[in-house]
């Protein structure tokens, strides 16, 4: 089945309970799907892409129009949150994809001592002990390790930042490398 048959109709009732007006909201579903199809982005979420172009082009009609006219579209109640938005998500995976990346270049027994201990939640001395180190050697793995995650963390977000200030994209913060 593809996006159009799966989402259409659903697409359809969402814009015509925003725009009460079904004529409209059959215009800007066509046009959502077109926009979709023209899109030069490789997404995980067919539905999520759909819907974002939907209250792209509903906030689109909403600036367009002259305050007296038309349906009054309250702004906030069109979008969803940014962590649901396509292009978020997509940096959340390039971003994750980086770090693992650095992790994956730690050297051998600086990343099985940092993964035993960040990602399955060894202790340091039980870290020391599965490896068969001291817990000080332990701890200057660790210290590297996140020093390595830190840099690339700090590198992406200069290379958001740099992005957001040219129009691009919007800076994320990322929970898990704080």
């Amino acid at each position: 089945m593809s996006a159009f048959e799966q989402y259409y109709a659903e697409l359809l009732r969402f814009l015509t309970r925003k725009l009460k007006d079904r004529h409209t909201a059959e215009d800007l579903t066509q046009e959502t799907f077109s926009r979709a199809l023209s899109s030069p982005w490789q997404v995980s979420s067919p539905r999520g892409l759909l819907y974002r172009i939907a209250r792209n082009l509903l906030v689109d009609r909403y600036r367009q129009q002259p305050p007296e006219a038309g349906p009054n579209l309250d702004v906030d109640e069109i979008l969803a949150p940014g962590s649901q938005q396509p292009d978020t998500l997509m940096e959340n995976q390039q971003y994750v994809a980086r770090m693992v990346a650095t992790i994956e270049n730690l050297p051998p027994r600086c990343r099985e001592a940092f993964i035993l201990h960040r990602i399955d939640g060894l202790s340091q001395n039980e870290v020391a002990s599965a490896m068969g180190i001291s817990a000080n050697m332990v701890e200057k793995h660790i210290i590297r390790a996140m020093l390595a995650c830190r840099a690339c963390r700090d590198a992406w977000r200069e290379e958001q930042g740099t992005m957001n200030t040219s129009g691009n994209h919007q800076e994320d913060q990322h929970e898990w490398s704080r």
